[in-house]
């Protein structure tokens, strides 16, 4: 097998996890927000005074505004900061000690 083949596979395999994993996040906030306006719905018939129900997301795993235009910028930065961990992995031991 070659290697161009192979990194294709691992290619595909990660936007498959990738794609995957976000709709995931984006039914799991759905549910939420479905349980939690029931949740206000019976504690508004209950008793007025116990108050409501909330829910917080983080900025990246709120899924009502997706930016799905391609912008060249933003991933030469990100391949950027990519290489700049993977370098910092590949010459470092353990402790943060150059290997150098």
């Amino acid at each position: 097998m070659s290697l161009t083949k192979l990194m294709s596979f691992v290619a595909i395999l990660i936007s498959v996890v990738l794609y995957w994993t976000t709709a995931n996040v984006c039914r799991y906030n759905f549910a939420i927000d479905k349980k939690t306006n029931i949740l206000n719905v019976l504690s508004e018939e209950i008793d007025p005074s116990i108050g409501k129900a909330k829910v917080y997301y983080y900025k990246e795993l709120n899924c009502s505004s997706v930016d799905w235009s391609f912008d060249y910028n933003r991933v030469i930065k990100n391949l950027e900061v990519v290489s700049v961990i993977v370098y910092q992995q590949l010459t470092t031991d353990i402790r943060g000690r150059s290997l150098e």
